[in-house]
């Protein structure tokens, strides 16, 4: 993205500069270091309004060229750097915010709560037979929505064998529920990520009736539930699955 700004930074100073136009469409004799105030301008409120800021990108640019003399700019560096802060932290928190309403929104509609018995899965491994969630009653149980082709997924699964490796032994299991479509690419992702924990699919894809069931719209998705299979926690990854296992398990 610092990139792509970068290149927008030059491409608008070099048109600024050919042509002499300047802030509102008005055209005057400019200076490099002009065209260069405008082009960051220009390209700072574009930045802003796709983060939904409540800024006018034209206002904006047309402020920084008239805030500009013949000799010399009046919005030095130091000045820009901190304009460009506070939309950063704005842009920050309205982000934040938009998050949380998310998660919150996620939340109320979830099918699954903390607190209650999760659904019980049952389907078939890559044997054919059939598995089901309850079959682990007296262990705690990562249900863990994927897919060969989710590319977070994928990402994730080092992490998840790294934590699995470490509390297998200590009553905790992984039940890994495939939203693939097709059986050979399923199989082909549990080998190469060496996911050597129970595995189960209806090769639904996202009509799959666990996914409906536990009303997954993206994944990863996962869901840990204790011993007597109920949800104790829910979306856990990375770091954060492992303090959660550090939590019950020990470090």
């Amino acid at each position: 993205m610092r990139y792509i700004g970068l290149i927008m930074i030059l491409a608008l100073t070099l048109a600024a500069c050919n042509t002499g136009k300047i802030g509102s469409g008005k055209t005057q004799m400019v200076t490099p270091r002009d065209s260069m105030a405008y082009a960051y301008g220009v390209d700072m409120g574009k930045g802003m309004k796709q983060q939904n800021l409540d800024l006018n990108v034209e206002a904006f640019a047309a402020g920084l060229a008239d805030g500009q003399g013949e000799d010399e700019l009046k919005l030095n560096d130091d000045q820009i750097r901190q304009l460009v802060m506070a939309f950063q932290e704005e842009a920050r928190k309205k982000q934040v915010a938009a998050m949380q309403a998310q998660q919150k929104a996620q939340q109320s509609s979830a099918k699954v709560k903390v607190g209650e018995v999760a659904p019980d899965i049952t389907l078939d491994t890559p044997e054919g037979e059939k598995v089901s969630l309850s079959d682990f009653r007296g262990k705690y149980v990562l249900v863990d929505f994927w897919a060969s082709w989710c590319k977070p997924c994928r990402a994730e699964n080092p992490n998840v064998v790294r934590v699995y490796n470490k509390y297998k032994s200590k009553g905790f299991e992984i039940l890994g529920v495939s939203l693939d479509r097709a059986r050979d690419p399923w199989l082909k992702a549990i080998k190469d990520d060496g996911l050597e924990w129970p595995h189960i699919s209806d090769l639904g894809f996202w009509n799959s009736k666990a996914a409906q069931d536990y009303g997954v719209k993206s994944i990863p998705y996962t869901v840990l539930v204790d011993k007597e299979g109920k949800v104790i926690a829910e979306r856990l990854r990375g770091t954060s699955l492992e303090a959660k296992l550090a939590e019950i398990f020990g470090s």
